[in-house]
């Protein structure tokens, strides 16, 4: 009588009855309905449950794709900084060949001359300075006076100062530079005088020379400090009244002098400055 009005006594009775139950209920076929109750009852709540999780796991499917998808776009950058670096490269490697392509057609255009090529290795940035250094100089047998010509055989100055492995080159348009130059169509002569960049002076053209915008001026040649014939720029105006003696002219020097990279020193030509008696 203990044992039944204990806890456990009546755990006990409680788990035989349920056994009992469930082997009545096998024996006349009414676990089936069993079952088929439950799913009714709780079917609900386990479809609630389940769309209930849904969005939670689809929540967790978008950040690995979003992690993946993150990983992709990276490489994907990274792949693409890497082409146009290497895209970069080509184009100043293409840069460099037309270059030092334009050089050599001088130096086959004048086969009788001898030139050495040099790199631009210094220039003055604030445009205070019209003085540009190359990586040649007198041990390669630069000296002063020497005529410095770009691509295309264009004037790009002269050399005036001279050191073993260096070399400084004065611009025609620095302040300091003086040409004797010739209008190419009417043979007159002038002295072209440095200014700013693009702005090239001409004196002493007569106001009966026939000096239009477009024309080209070359290197007379008469001084002996320059040779002859090599282009230094174009008109860009020709201006003065009837009763002016001379007209008032500005070239564009054709050398892109902002933009030198290389040049070509003519070695051949040693200025001989003539003396008139």
């Amino acid at each position: 009588m203990a044992l039944l009005s204990s806890k456990l006594g009546q755990w006990l009775i409680l788990m035989a009855l349920l056994i009992a139950l469930l082997a009545a209920l096998a024996v006349s076929g009414a676990v089936a309905q069993v079952e088929d109750a439950a799913l009714t009852v709780f079917g609900p709540v386990q479809r609630t449950l389940r769309h209930a999780a849904e969005p939670v796991a689809s929540l967790i499917n978008n950040i690995d794709d979003f992690n993946a998808a993150d990983d992709e776009n990276r490489a994907l950058r990274n792949r693409v900084a890497q082409l146009e670096a290497e895209n970069a490269r080509l184009r100043e490697e293409q840069i460099e060949v037309r270059g030092r392509e334009a050089l050599i057609a001088v130096q086959e255009a004048n086969a009788d001359e001898i030139f050495i090529a040099a790199d631009v290795i210094t220039r003055d940035l604030t445009g205070l300075s019209d003085i540009i250094r190359i990586n040649r100089g007198a041990s390669d047998g630069i000296e002063n006076g020497m005529p410095v010509l770009a691509g295309g055989g264009a004037l790009v100055g002269v050399i005036v100062e001279t050191r073993d492995h260096v070399a400084l080159i004065r611009l025609i348009t620095d302040p300091k530079m003086s040409i004797r130059g010739l209008h190419q169509l009417s043979r007159t002569e002038g002295i072209i005088n440095g200014g700013p960049a693009d702005d090239l002076q001409v004196e002493f053209i007569p106001q009966a020379a026939d000096v239009q915008p477009g024309h080209t001026f070359v290197t007379s040649g008469l001084g002996g400090l320059l040779p002859a014939g090599v282009p230094v720029g174009a008109v860009t105006s020709a201006e003065g009244a009837v009763q002016d003696v001379f007209r008032q002219i500005r070239l564009r020097p054709f050398a892109p002098l902002a933009e030198l990279e290389q040049v070509l020193v003519q070695i051949t030509f040693s200025p001989e400055p003539i003396v008139t008696p």
